[in-house]
């Protein structure tokens, strides 16, 4: 899907804009977020080097950049079954037929 689309641009307007102010409301997301203050907390008192600290906010990092592509892409597809709703085409139901769908 091509990144000027008008789903791409509907998309990064709701997740940048919007998402901000549903999250702070989710009482699940800010669970999430208090435990993981727990865990920094846990790192910082091991006294770790800066070179582990490095490492593991590298890793921690990238982990996070997958979490969001994968919630990107579910958001684009969920946006596109929609419009193929709409459109009153089929939707595939095999992974087979939707793999290659794109």
């Amino acid at each position: 899907m091509e990144k000027d689309s008008a789903l791409y641009q509907l998309m990064d307007t709701r997740m940048n804009g919007v998402m901000n102010g549903i999250v702070s409301g989710d009482g699940e997301y800010q669970a999430i977020l208090r435990k993981s203050d727990i865990y920094s907390g846990e790192l910082d008192r091991m006294d770790l080097s800066k070179e582990i600290r490095l490492l593991i906010d590298r890793y921690v990092s990238e982990q996070n950049a997958l979490g969001s592509r994968f919630g990107m892409l579910a958001y684009l597809l969920g946006f596109s079954d929609c419009k193929a709703m709409f459109l009153g085409k089929c939707l595939p139901t095999e992974a087979k037929e939707l793999s290659q769908e794109r």
